[in-house]
């Protein structure tokens, strides 16, 4: 052994003091959530977020319960975190558990008066909708670089007046809730348009809204439905016809 090898008692405790600081970890962080509905950019959103070091953002914990309390799950989520993060979230649809009471999910995030909230919406509610028909019928509900080309170009579908109009007001519902329920707290909206159109705009607003400084931030994640709409929806002029003169019309102009 050599001197080389032997640590010095200061760095030693250190790295003892490092080691402590991880595990016992901290509460002195901004809690927030992505609040949205399924496609409207959540991955790449959170993709990009998770690309900053300040930044710890999970999936769809809440999803479904299978049993569990959600009190229990968000006591997790907003436990004590590593000392680098400064900000920590997780990603919540309108409908959320799907297995239990929303509306009493709702009513406790509400009550966390310290929690902001990232509304993620997107302007075209067409465009989400003939992305939630095409995710379902290819099961590939993200695309990133790695996607093999083949699966990303298997597209087309028919969508129905009916099922149209009931996820347009649907949507907008959810929406108009959302915004209402956590009227109270620091919100920010955030549009999948913009996200895609001028993403460091975007960083800007959310990063600022977290307290958080500006960098820019990466994701492997790329738009999954970027074709024209006629090119995506088998039936498109049919629908476009239905849909003349009524508040959704603007819906069917890429």
């Amino acid at each position: 052994m050599t001197l080389k090898d032997v640590q010095s008692p200061t760095r030693m405790l250190g790295s003892l003091g490092d080691r402590l600081r991880r595990a016992v970890g901290h509460r002195d962080y901004t809690r927030f959530i992505v609040l949205s509905r399924s496609r409207t950019g959540s991955n790449m959103l959170i993709s990009f977020l998770n690309s900053h070091p300040d930044i710890l953002v999970e999936g769809e914990v809440l999803a479904k319960l299978n049993g569990r309390d959600h009190r229990d799950i968000l006591a997790r989520v907003y436990g004590k975190q590593p000392h680098h993060v400064k900000a920590k979230g997780f990603k919540v649809f309108y409908y959320h558990p799907q297995d239990g009471d929303p509306d009493s999910l709702l009513a406790d995030l509400i009550g966390q008066r310290d929690l902001r909230v990232i509304h993620l919406k997107r302007r075209n509610i067409l465009r989400t909708l003939i992305s939630r028909k095409i995710a379902a019928a290819q099961d590939v509900w993200a695309v990133t670089t790695s996607t093999p080309t083949e699966i990303a170009r298997r597209k087309a579908v028919r969508l129905s007046v009916e099922e149209l109009e009931d996820g347009f007001r649907q949507t907008r519902a959810w929406e108009e809730r959302g915004d209402a329920a956590f009227s109270g707290h620091r919100t920010v909206s955030i549009y999948y348009e913009d996200l895609v159109a001028s993403p460091e705009a975007s960083f800007e607003t959310i990063l600022g809204f977290l307290d958080l400084p500006y960098r820019p931030l990466e994701t492997n994640h790329r738009r999954q439905n970027p074709e024209h709409l006629e090119d995506l929806v088998t039936n498109y002029g049919e629908l476009k016809a239905a849909f003349a003169g009524t508040p959704w019309q603007d819906f069917f102009e890429d």
